[in-house]
């Protein structure tokens, strides 16, 4: 079951960690960023982990920073940003799941620009942010793209099991649980 006053005092940070977890330009991780995720981030359980990973990912040029992400996610098949690759590759499954999202996306308002897949991580966080989910009585149907995002981190996280103190697979790691937050797992009695 989805909290959505959960989601709803998220969707600011689900912008932020949009940002930090695409191709970054030269403001993505710099001083006034920092500054404004210290002063604006919700007070969650991840915010502390969330400044160190950007300290982290804030060292090196504007030109370092996106070499890396390159490397790790543009030319290394194993972590593509799209989270239904893990699952489906490139399967008539995964056709029809991307057709789901688009569909889910524009139900609540939000359309697709650019030439990025629907199961892109930074558009689905994009999709929390700025999707109008209150009053809508298909706000359930969301749970779609939650178990998307599960599935996909939690397979790229396995495959990361050699690199996983990268800063990006800890900036994962956060947005997981940021997740997990708007998520209430039922208990079932024995």
């Amino acid at each position: 079951m989805i909290k959505f006053d959960q989601v709803t005092a998220l969707q600011d940070a689900f912008i932020d960690l949009s940002r930090m977890i695409d191709y970054p330009d030269e403001d993505t991780f710099s001083p006034q960023v920092y500054d404004d995720l210290v002063a604006n981030y919700p007070e969650t359980a991840q915010k502390q982990r969330l400044l160190t990973v950007f300290e982290a990912l804030s060292q090196g040029t504007a030109l370092d920073q996106q070499s890396h992400f390159s490397e790790l996610f543009e030319m290394n098949k194993r972590y593509p940003l799209y989270m239904s690759y893990y699952k489906m590759v490139d399967s008539r499954e995964r056709g029809t799941l991307l057709a789901k999202l688009k569909m889910l996306y524009e139900m609540f308002g939000v359309s697709i620009d650019g030439s990025e897949l629907a199961d892109y991580l930074p558009m689905i966080l994009e999709f929390f942010a700025y999707g109008s989910f209150d009053g809508d009585p298909r706000k359930q149907d969301l749970q779609l793209a939650f178990q998307v995002i599960e599935d996909g981190t939690f397979t790229m996280l396995q495959n990361a099991a050699a690199e996983i103190d990268d800063p990006y697979f800890q900036l994962i790691k956060v947005i997981r649980e940021e997740l997990r937050s708007c998520v209430e797992t039922e208990v079932t009695a024995k």
